[in-house]
């Protein structure tokens, strides 16, 4: 008797390993074993397009500003700007005088890896208050999209912001609603 039942125990084990191992089969075909992984190691960003548009912005740059209409003018606003790196080549900090007026500016513009991300802060010595935003990379161009960290804007398209790279020398920073623009030339 006691090995009948040994071996009935020995019966339920082995079937209980195969219930399982079909189960097991079944779920990893429906996904199961996905969602067993951790999100992050599925979704890791690409730092490289990054990388490479901050590195384009170190250097000394002549800011030229102007606003809705003045194409071919002389710029309403000029300055220049200076972008030197934080700790590594995701964190930069800069610096601006506008050179017809006591305005001045700071701020960073960075990456964050863990978010895929791009940050941007300024402080304006004419303005308000501090400027906070987040912005994703467009892989079909180097155009990074800025929007406010602060989920409420006062209209659409405030406070929201492009980047866009037009060749190693020159980027553009502009507002998504078009009332001004920012050509940035890079300086010996």
């Amino acid at each position: 008797m006691f090995a009948y039942r040994n071996s009935v125990r020995v019966a339920v084990l082995v079937s209980a390993i195969a219930v399982s191992t079909a189960l097991a089969s079944q779920l990893r075909a429906q996904g199961g074993s996905q969602a067993r992984r951790p999100a992050a190691a599925a979704a890791q960003p690409s730092v490289e397009p990054a990388r490479s548009i901050l590195r384009h912005l170190v250097g000394r740059w002549h800011v030229e500003v102007r606003f809705a209409g003045n194409f071919d003018g002389a710029p309403d606003a000029s300055g220049t700007r200076v972008v030197q790196t934080v700790f590594d080549d995701l964190g930069l900090q800069w610096t601006e005088n506008v050179d017809s007026s006591q305005v001045r500016s700071q701020g960073t513009i960075g990456f964050d890896a863990r978010t895929g991300r791009f940050y941007s802060t300024a402080v304006y010595s004419g303005g308000s208050g501090a400027e906070l935003l987040t912005g994703t990379l467009d892989r079909a161009e180097p155009l990074v999209t800025f929007s406010p960290a602060a989920p409420a804007a006062p209209a659409p398209g405030a406070g929201s912001f492009t980047l866009r790279m037009v060749d190693p020398d020159h980027f553009l920073w502009a507002p998504l609603d078009r009332s001004w623009r920012a050509l940035l030339t890079r300086q010996p």
